[in-house]
């Protein structure tokens, strides 16, 4: 079975998914978070993005 942590980096890196080089996270405050958390998060996003359940935020005029 595989982990989210092994999902997440298919996701990430392989050919024909997104194909990214190189990614950075940064988990703010919440450092107690373990890898396998921080990558079923991620491909929980992923997951949205690709059902177009999201909302675009443009952040030159969001109120911050």
């Amino acid at each position: 079975m595989n982990t989210h942590l092994e999902i997440a980096k298919h996701r990430l890196y392989d050919k024909g998914a997104l194909d990214a080089a190189d990614i950075k996270l940064f988990p703010g405050s919440s450092r107690d978070a373990s890898k396998e958390q921080m990558a079923e998060q991620i491909t929980k996003a992923i997951a949205q993005i690709e059902a177009g359940d999201f909302d675009e935020v443009d952040t030159l005029t969001a109120d911050c």
